[in-house]
């Protein structure tokens, strides 16, 4: 991860302000070669976001048949089956990769599955009703407390903007390896996070209600949003196609607290015509205590724009 760096003043990283609830007797359902498996109904849950990859219109202009499912609801809809496998420990030491092979789309029939490896690690798959796999990835549960992210939180910084004040556009040429990207921070009520898991198709009660964690808990899957959220934040919105993601928690979240995620550019390349960015990102809730640390791959400028 890098050595740390300068914290934010009066912002210090807190791992152990809470005790962990770490119940780490894993169910028998993780002896190699079991397999869990749901099947759910696609839902475009962006498909109002004009402009974006999941707006009809939008999508079709870049040769798709239609807006595409995001892929932070297609993790969410796998969410379910790693809750079960690992139980409590999941949003506090769960770690997920996930690569997007090909799109989904709204109404499709999906299958997520996650067979168990050896070492307790899931094998995870998303197909359509063709059986071609549209996600892959592995699931698993750190049992120590991380190196320090990268290099610390970084100094808050200012949006970079144009001469006529605007956003920079979203493109290879206006990013840098190792720009920071002026942080976000945002509040999440119980009333957007209970409805965000249902519009996700889960209807875990920890979500609602009671949780293992004293009340309901923001789903985990709310912050894969972070990285995309970030360049949104810095760069004028545009198209961008997720295309990979890697996601460790720290410590699972509550509702009606502020969080704030910070991140950098970390690489750049292009592959088959189109340009990525990798985005790292770590968030933080109101008290400095770490939630997740992710590192998202995205296509932002597809060949279509050439």
């Amino acid at each position: 991860m890098g050595s740390a760096g300068r914290l934010l003043p009066g912002l210090a990283i807190n791992h152990m302000s809470e005790p962990r609830l770490y119940s780490m007797s894993m169910a028998s359902i993780l002896r190699p070669g079991a397999e869990l498996e749901r099947t759910v109904v696609a839902r475009n849950t962006s498909a109002l976001e004009a402009g974006s990859i999941h707006d009809d219109a939008e999508a079709a202009r870049h040769g798709y048949r239609g807006g595409l499912v995001p892929g932070v609801t297609l993790l969410a809809y796998l969410t379910p089956l790693l809750i079960e496998a690992f139980g409590e420990v999941w949003p506090q030491r769960g770690r997920l990769g996930a690569r997007f092979l090909r799109p989904v789309y709204e109404g499709e029939s999906v299958s997520l599955r996650a067979n168990v490896a050896e070492g307790g690690q899931l094998d995870c798959t998303v197909a359509g009703e063709d059986g071609v796999v549209r996600v892959e990835g592995e699931a698993s549960c750190a049992d120590a407390a991380p190196a320090p992210w990268r290099r610390g939180i970084p100094r808050g910084r200012p949006l970079l903007v144009t001469p006529d004040g605007a956003l920079p556009p979203l493109e290879p040429e206006s990013m840098a390896v190792g720009q920071e990207l002026s942080p976000l921070t945002y509040h999440l009520p119980l009333e957007e996070t209970s409805r965000w898991a249902a519009e996700v198709d889960d209807a875990h009660a920890w979500y609602r209600d009671a949780s293992p964690f004293g009340g309901p808990l923001v789903h985990p899957a709310m912050f894969m949003r972070d990285p995309v959220r970030l360049l949104r934040h810095n760069f004028a919105y545009k198209a961008i196609v997720h295309a990979a993601t890697d996601i460790a928690y720290q410590r699972a979240a509550l509702p009606g607290r502020d969080y704030t995620a910070y991140g950098y550019i970390a690489e750049l390349y292009e592959r088959k015509g189109n340009s990525y960015a990798v985005v790292d990102s770590l968030t933080v809730d109101q008290d400095g205590r770490e939630i997740a640390r992710q590192s998202m791959s995205a296509v932002v400028q597809l060949r279509s724009e050439g």
